[in-house]
């Protein structure tokens, strides 16, 4: 009677909100491949078929952890500044959130993931691109290349880690260059200030097309 009762309480206080933060904890404590349906229930110690009360399966969990990382998202720039200027400030601000959430491009990577709630920087970013003159086919393909483009950074970041650049450091002792040469090169090399460069670069590129 006593455990019929505990597992009647742990039945009344799982709710939807309480599935999505513990799938956030898996999913940044153990990377996408570790989320599964049963074990958010393990983290919950609750039975994996009361999860689907939640949510229907895995697709809808990943859905909605994606709309609970966007809560978070940088707010987008105010209207001050040029259009070049704001673009810059909020796919910067985007770089640096996802940045946090590493497991998250995991999952965007695939290409068929998005947030609902992250909606608002696609329009956002779009009217823009129609500052600066850009049509709305041309301003979609800047929005797709500046996305592709922080896409591709943040798929970096993993191997910039101070270990990872440890071990690169001893396969040039093996190569065929002159280690120490490289190893001043990649010490002074500062990829976060590379990433604002390429960023500055690409959108005054893209806003050029406005003027074509």
């Amino acid at each position: 009677m006593i455990a019929s009762t505990s597992s009647s309480r742990r039945r009344q206080f799982l709710t939807r909100e309480r599935v999505v933060a513990a799938g956030r904890r898996v999913a940044e404590s153990e990377g996408v491949d570790g989320l599964t349906i049963r074990r958010v229930a393990a983290e919950l110690g609750a039975a994996p078929m009361a999860i689907y009360r939640h949510v229907k399966d895995k697709q809808e969990l990943i859905l909605a952890l994606l709309d609970d990382v966007a809560k978070g998202l940088p707010p987008l720039p105010a209207d001050e500044g040029t259009p070049q200027e704001r673009l810059i400030a909020a796919f910067a601000g985007l770089d640096a959130y996802l940045a946090g959430h590493v497991w998250v491009v995991e999952i965007l990577r695939q290409g068929e993931w998005f947030a609902p709630r992250a909606t608002a920087m696609f329009t956002w970013a779009l009217d823009r691109f129609r500052d600066l003159g850009l049509d709305d086919h041309r301003a979609t393909d800047a929005y797709l290349q500046l996305w592709w483009y922080v896409l591709g950074h943040l798929s970096y970041l993993p191997g910039a880690t101070p270990e990872r650049r440890a071990a690169r450091e001893r396969l040039l002792e093996s190569a065929a260059v002159d280690p120490e040469r490289i190893r001043r090169v990649v010490r002074a090399f500062d990829h976060e200030a590379a990433f604002l460069s390429g960023l500055r670069t690409l959108i005054d590129a893209l806003a050029g097309h406005g003027r074509d």
